[in-house]
Protein backbone atom coordinates (compact mmCIF):
# COMPACT_ATOMS: atom_id res chain seq x y z
CA UNK A 1 0.00 0.00 0.00
CA UNK A 2 1.26 3.47 -0.78
CA UNK A 3 1.74 5.97 2.01
CA UNK A 4 1.84 9.74 1.66
CA UNK A 5 3.23 11.93 4.45
CA UNK A 6 1.84 15.43 5.07
CA UNK A 7 3.36 17.06 8.13
CA UNK A 8 2.77 14.43 10.82
CA UNK A 9 -0.19 12.78 9.09
CA UNK A 10 0.03 9.83 6.72
CA UNK A 11 -2.54 8.81 4.10
CA UNK A 12 -2.75 5.30 2.74
CA UNK A 13 -5.08 2.81 1.13
CA UNK A 14 -5.79 0.07 3.64
CA UNK A 15 -7.44 -3.25 3.05
CA UNK A 16 -10.32 -4.39 5.21
CA UNK A 17 -9.24 -6.47 8.20
CA UNK A 18 -10.46 -7.31 11.67
CA UNK A 19 -7.68 -5.08 13.03
CA UNK A 20 -8.82 -2.09 10.94
CA UNK A 21 -12.43 -2.75 11.93
CA UNK A 22 -11.54 -2.81 15.63
CA UNK A 23 -9.44 0.34 15.32
CA UNK A 24 -12.05 2.20 13.26
CA UNK A 25 -15.08 1.30 15.38
CA UNK A 26 -14.56 4.01 18.06
CA UNK A 27 -14.28 6.61 15.28
CA UNK A 28 -17.27 5.13 13.48
CA UNK A 29 -19.29 5.44 16.70
CA UNK A 30 -18.28 9.12 17.03
CA UNK A 31 -19.13 9.58 13.33
CA UNK A 32 -22.57 8.00 13.84
CA UNK A 33 -23.24 10.12 16.94
CA UNK A 34 -22.39 13.28 14.98
CA UNK A 35 -24.19 12.70 11.69
CA UNK A 36 -26.80 9.95 11.94
CA UNK A 37 -30.47 10.78 11.86
CA UNK A 38 -33.19 8.53 13.31
CA UNK A 39 -30.82 7.11 15.95
CA UNK A 40 -33.82 5.97 17.98
CA UNK A 41 -34.93 3.59 15.22
CA UNK A 42 -31.72 2.96 13.21
CA UNK A 43 -28.91 1.68 15.44
CA UNK A 44 -25.24 1.55 14.50
CA UNK A 45 -24.87 -2.08 13.44
CA UNK A 46 -22.52 -2.40 10.45
CA UNK A 47 -22.57 -5.51 8.28
CA UNK A 48 -18.89 -6.35 8.82
CA UNK A 49 -19.17 -9.52 6.73
CA UNK A 50 -20.33 -7.55 3.70
CA UNK A 51 -17.36 -5.19 4.03
CA UNK A 52 -15.03 -8.16 4.14
CA UNK A 53 -16.66 -9.71 1.08
CA UNK A 54 -16.53 -6.44 -0.87
CA UNK A 55 -12.84 -6.10 -0.02
CA UNK A 56 -12.11 -9.68 -1.12
CA UNK A 57 -13.77 -8.88 -4.45
CA UNK A 58 -11.70 -5.66 -4.78
CA UNK A 59 -14.92 -3.65 -4.66
CA UNK A 60 -14.02 -1.69 -1.51
CA UNK A 61 -11.44 1.08 -1.36
CA UNK A 62 -10.57 2.54 2.03
CA UNK A 63 -8.16 5.45 2.42
CA UNK A 64 -7.15 6.40 5.94
CA UNK A 65 -5.52 9.33 7.68
CA UNK A 66 -3.23 8.59 10.61
CA UNK A 67 -1.43 10.93 12.95
CA UNK A 68 1.66 9.35 14.49
CA UNK A 69 0.17 5.96 13.57
CA UNK A 70 -3.22 6.61 15.18
CA UNK A 71 -6.31 6.47 12.95
CA UNK A 72 -7.98 9.91 12.82
CA UNK A 73 -10.07 9.71 9.64
CA UNK A 74 -11.22 7.61 6.74
CA UNK A 75 -12.98 7.67 3.43
CA UNK A 76 -14.35 4.52 1.85
CA UNK A 77 -15.89 3.86 -1.52
CA UNK A 78 -17.67 0.94 -3.11
CA UNK A 79 -16.49 0.25 -6.65
CA UNK A 80 -19.66 -0.37 -8.61
CA UNK A 81 -20.59 -0.85 -12.24
CA UNK A 82 -22.80 1.76 -13.79
CA UNK A 83 -25.83 0.20 -15.40
CA UNK A 84 -26.55 3.21 -17.62
CA UNK A 85 -23.01 3.84 -18.86
CA UNK A 86 -20.86 0.76 -19.39
CA UNK A 87 -17.73 2.89 -19.83
CA UNK A 88 -17.96 4.24 -16.25
CA UNK A 89 -16.25 2.57 -13.32
CA UNK A 90 -17.80 4.39 -10.40
CA UNK A 91 -16.47 4.86 -6.89
CA UNK A 92 -19.58 5.44 -4.76
CA UNK A 93 -18.76 7.02 -1.41
CA UNK A 94 -19.75 4.94 1.58
CA UNK A 95 -18.41 7.07 4.43
CA UNK A 96 -16.08 10.01 4.97
CA UNK A 97 -15.12 11.29 8.39
CA UNK A 98 -12.29 13.13 10.07
CA UNK A 99 -12.10 13.57 13.84
CA UNK A 100 -13.35 17.10 14.67
CA UNK A 101 -10.12 18.06 16.40
CA UNK A 102 -8.31 17.80 13.03
CA UNK A 103 -10.81 19.62 10.81
CA UNK A 104 -9.15 23.02 10.91
CA UNK A 105 -6.07 21.56 9.21
CA UNK A 106 -5.71 20.46 5.60
CA UNK A 107 -5.85 16.79 6.60
CA UNK A 108 -9.40 16.33 5.25
CA UNK A 109 -8.51 17.85 1.88
CA UNK A 110 -5.37 15.74 1.63
CA UNK A 111 -7.30 12.61 2.66
CA UNK A 112 -9.85 13.16 -0.12
CA UNK A 113 -7.13 13.87 -2.69
CA UNK A 114 -5.27 10.71 -1.69
CA UNK A 115 -8.51 8.73 -1.97
CA UNK A 116 -8.95 10.13 -5.49
CA UNK A 117 -5.41 9.04 -6.37
CA UNK A 118 -6.08 5.55 -5.03
CA UNK A 119 -9.39 5.30 -6.91
CA UNK A 120 -7.77 6.46 -10.15
CA UNK A 121 -5.13 3.73 -9.69
CA UNK A 122 -7.98 1.21 -9.35
CA UNK A 123 -9.34 2.30 -12.73
CA UNK A 124 -12.25 4.39 -11.47
CA UNK A 125 -13.25 7.23 -13.76
CA UNK A 126 -16.06 8.77 -11.70
CA UNK A 127 -16.38 9.43 -7.97
CA UNK A 128 -19.66 10.08 -6.21
CA UNK A 129 -19.48 11.88 -2.86
CA UNK A 130 -22.48 12.27 -0.56
CA UNK A 131 -23.25 15.23 1.65
CA UNK A 132 -25.56 15.31 4.68
CA UNK A 133 -27.94 18.24 4.40
CA UNK A 134 -27.51 19.01 8.10
CA UNK A 135 -23.69 18.90 7.76
CA UNK A 136 -22.96 20.77 4.53
CA UNK A 137 -19.71 19.90 2.78
CA UNK A 138 -20.61 21.27 -0.65
CA UNK A 139 -17.98 24.02 -0.54
CA UNK A 140 -15.28 21.47 0.30
CA UNK A 141 -16.34 19.21 -2.55
CA UNK A 142 -16.57 22.14 -4.98
CA UNK A 143 -13.07 23.24 -3.91
CA UNK A 144 -11.87 19.75 -4.88
CA UNK A 145 -13.56 19.95 -8.30
CA UNK A 146 -16.83 18.13 -7.64
CA UNK A 147 -20.17 19.48 -8.79
CA UNK A 148 -23.62 18.83 -7.43
CA UNK A 149 -25.49 16.47 -9.74
CA UNK A 150 -28.40 15.02 -7.72
CA UNK A 151 -30.35 15.33 -4.51
CA UNK A 152 -31.22 12.28 -2.47
CA UNK A 153 -34.41 12.02 -0.47
CA UNK A 154 -35.03 9.35 2.17
CA UNK A 155 -37.96 8.14 4.22
CA UNK A 156 -37.56 5.91 7.24
CA UNK A 157 -40.20 3.18 7.33
CA UNK A 158 -39.12 1.70 10.65
CA UNK A 159 -41.52 2.73 13.38
CA UNK A 160 -43.93 4.45 10.99
CA UNK A 161 -47.35 3.41 9.71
Amino acid sequence: MSEVLTRDATYQRERWSDALRDEAYPLLKRHWEEVALDKDTVPLDPNWGAYEQMDQLDLLAITTARLNGTLIGYVSHFIVPNFHYLSLKVADNDIFWLAPEHRQSRIGITLLREAERNLRALGCNKILMKEKVHIPLGRLFEFLGYREIERLHAKTLIGTT
